[in-house]
This record gives structure tokens, sequence and C-alpha cells, in this order.
């Protein structure tokens, strides 16, 4: 059993309007990325510095431990939260993000170490598992070292034992293809 989190609370800037609401295929995204953890999990969070207005009763909204900090903030309060061992954390904006591929991410994390897929030299924090016993080291990071960067969380976890990687292959990169400016909408 894992705890899903969808994180929403970016503010969108440039992409000038509210990406969960960007269609995709007939639904606005946040339809779609939920219904991808909901298939995963029966424990669904959507975490935002405020409620979006559809959340939906089968998830619940869960504000940012710290506002304007970044998705930092929502991993705080998902690993405050989870009844679970393990949260996976997906991005709104990754609409390519498959159930398999989650799948496949859950299974790869352990008992004690949760999983963040890597690309080249970069880990792909907004699609990845993470141990609840993480969140000495994600309140540490933004409270004590007011450093809200994930990739600086997530080499330390990893460094800690609490995380490894996985190395993506080319075949799948193509997942966490994001949607950051208009013109990433375009062919959606």
């Amino acid at each position: 059993m894992i705890t899903a989190v969808l994180m929403a609370g970016g503010k969108s800037t440039r992409m000038g309007r509210d990406k969960c609401l960007i269609d995709l295929n007939g639904a606005p995204m946040w339809q779609h990325q939920l219904e991808l953890l909901l298939s995963l999990s029966p424990e669904v969070f959507v975490a935002a510095p405020g409620c979006p207005q559809w959340v939906p009763a089968n998830a619940r909204w869960i504000p940012d431990a710290v506002r304007a900090e970044g998705p930092i903030g929502g991993l705080a309060s998902a690993l405050t939260r989870a009844t679970h061992r393990h949260v996976l954390v997906l991005a709104v904006d990754m609409p390519a993000m498959t159930f398999e591929f989650l799948k496949k991410l859950s299974s790869l994390a352990d008992r004690r170490a949760g999983v963040v897929p890597q690309i080249g030299g970069q880990y792909e924090p907004l699609a990845a598992i993470y141990p609840r016993d993480a969140l000495p080291a994600v309140e540490d990071q933004f409270l004590v070292k007011g450093d809200n960067s994930l990739q600086a969380l997530l080499r330390r976890l990893i460094e800690s034992g609490l995380m490894h990687s996985y190395s993506v292959p080319s075949s799948e990169h193509h997942f966490f293809r994001n949607l950051n400016v208009p013109a990433d909408c375009l062919g959606q």
C-alpha cells in the first residue's frame, strides 16, 4: 500500500493560466492525473497552498506545510499525513505519465527506501516515491537550511540511504515531459 499525492500548487506563471485546468483529451489535467493516482492508491491527497475548487470527494486537500516554498511544502504535508510507509508524488503537469510506469516505480521502492527517477544528472522529484521516514530531512531542508531545492534534498536522502535512484532509459524519458508554457500544450 502506498499513499499518493498530486502536486497542484504551482503558480503557473509561465503558462499564464492554471495548469490544473488545461484540457487533456476532453478532461482537465487534474482529473487525468488524479484518476491515475486513484488507480494506484485508495489514499490520495491534493497538495496546494489553498484548496482548489475542483478537489473531488475521493481525494483530500492538504495545505502546503510552508507556503511559497515550492513543492517541498506539499511533500512535507503529505509525509506528515500519510498512513502508508511510502508516498508517491506526481506533478499535475506530467500528462504522459502512465499507470504502468508508476507501478514499476512502486515496485522499486523497498521497505526503508524510496526511489526517484534520474535522467542524466537530474532527479525527477515530482514523479517519485518517498518514505515517510524522510520527513525530518525534508523539514530540515526548508526550515533549518532555508533551501527549498528538491535536487539538494534528494542528494541528501540518497546519501543517507532513505532514497535510491532509478536510471530512466531513453525509452521512458517521454513520461517526464511536463507542460510549462502554452507552446507545450500544442498537440495535447
